[in-house]
């Protein structure tokens, strides 16, 4: 029984750190323990590729959408509405996703881990 409860608090705590903003992730937070540190390292690491991958989709959708606007451009001679909010929110996305990659990637400098 005890060691079922030992092996269930990684999971517990890395539980505690899903809740916890990457702006707010430092040093502080590896100092409580072994098993504290190595928890935030996998929390920041999942969090890192997960900001990874959706700014690396954020920036194929807009060079989709800036395509698409060129062509009509070229095509019409004009820009069309649609292409060109489609590449409005494409644009934004891009920034949001490289603003959140941003922040991941602070938070593990924060915390002296190497990228």
């Amino acid at each position: 029984m005890v060691y079922t409860a030992v092996s269930a608090i990684p999971e517990l705590v890395g539980h505690i750190l899903e809740y916890i903003s990457s702006s707010n992730f430092g040093p502080h937070l590896l100092e409580v323990n072994p098993i504290w540190r190595a928890e935030a390292e996998r929390v920041l690491w999942k969090r890192h590729k997960k900001a990874e991958e959706a700014y690396d989709k954020a920036v194929e959708k807009k060079e989709k959408a800036n395509n698409a606007l060129g062509q009509s451009l070229e095509e019409e001679g004009i820009l069309r509405e649609l292409e060109w909010e489609a590449y409005q929110k494409a644009c934004k996305e891009r920034t949001n996703a490289a603003v959140e990659h941003f922040i991941v990637k602070e938070a593990i400098r924060r915390c002296s881990l190497q990228l």
